[in-house]
């Protein structure tokens, strides 16, 4: 369900969605299914207006039938594949990302989901010379650990400072200022003005939980739908414009088996193509370690279960050298 808000569609105002509210219609689908007679003389609004709005919604939010044949061609032409700078986590990804599809990095707090999301932003940057724009919702980007990386990666410092400038990014502390974001890039892409250095690739969100689970509280039903409307819009935006999405979630402890599984729950769990569970590699003469394990949770090309590991410990992520263990073991 998507939810009314201004600038959804034209004609669609502040003013017409509070009067809808309070009669009781807050998605589109109220809107469409209701019978704007009755609307335009409960709220007071204009019945041409109301009917302008629906044929425009119906338009957008409808779906139109195509055939397997056209959807593998358009796929075929559409799709490329960015390399995360980490050979086993392309491993895991079967290649690296693919633009099109939303990828989920989640584990526990401290588990690496930001560093990962650094390391991929400056691969993708330097090594593609491609845009990306990063939302961040935890203020958990650190530029000076995002310039270290590239500076890990590349020794012209006029190399480096372009690869920074490829890398938009953007605070966004709700659920609001968050679609706000994602419909400005959508206006931006729309009207092909995103840089005029090269094109936007990859979006990433640090994090998606961070600014939905406010939602899921006492109004569960209006906080799932506008969930669900987040979903809607990074996936199409993937889609319409061959995107690749990393977002990042936290993990709970399943009552029954005390297995880690995603946050968000069910409905969520259909949003993502790809699924990736970060774990801390402790070993028992280690106070810490920078080592990380990567299982594949879901994916539509590979087994899952499939495990790598990451060290996020250094200027890039990468494939770590074998642990050395004390001696004695």
């Amino acid at each position: 369900m998507v939810v009314l808000r201004a600038g959804l569609c034209p004609g669609l105002s502040e003013e017409m969605i509070q009067l809808l509210r309070a009669n009781g219609i807050r998605t589109v689908v109220d809107f469409v299914s209701s019978d704007l007679e009755d609307v335009a003389q409960k709220c007071s609004l204009s019945y041409k207006a109301l009917v302008a709005v629906r044929r425009v919604l119906l338009a957008q939010f409808s779906a139109f039938p195509t055939n397997g044949a056209d959807l593998y061609e358009e796929l075929k032409s559409s799709t490329a594949i960015l390399p995360t700078g980490s050979p086993s986590l392309d491993q895991l990804l079967d290649s690296g990302l693919y633009t099109g599809e939303m990828m989920e990095l989640m584990g526990a707090p401290g588990s690496g989901k930001t560093q990962v999301c650094l390391g991929i932003a400056a691969s993708v940057s330097l090594g593609l010379k491609q845009h990306v724009l990063f939302l961040d919702s935890t203020g958990g980007f650190t530029a000076s650990r995002l310039y270290q990386m590239l500076r890990a990666q590349a020794q012209a410092e006029e190399e480096q400072l372009e690869a920074l400038q490829r890398i938009q990014v953007v605070r966004v502390f709700n659920i609001y200022e968050m679609l706000s974001a994602l419909q400005e890039l959508r206006d931006r892409l729309s009207q092909q003005v995103v840089s005029s250095t090269g094109p936007l690739k990859m979006v990433v969100i640090d994090s998606v939980s961070a600014v939905i689970y406010p939602l899921l509280g006492g109004k569960q039903s209006e906080g799932l739908a506008i969930m669900m409307q987040l979903a809607r819009e990074l996936k199409t935006l993937a889609r319409e414009f061959s995107l690749a999405v990393v977002v990042t979630n936290q993990v709970t402890r399943d009552s029954s088996t005390g297995a880690l599984k995603p946050a968000l729950g069910r409905s969520w769990s259909f949003v993502p193509s790809t699924r990736v569970l970060l774990e801390s590699k402790e070993a028992a003469w280690e106070k810490a370690t920078t080592q990380r394990v990567a299982s594949l949770a879901k994916s539509p090309r590979q087994p899952t279960g499939i495990q790598v590991e990451l060290d996020i410990g250094y200027g890039d992520v990468q494939e770590p050298n074998p642990a050395t263990p004390p001696p004695g073991l």
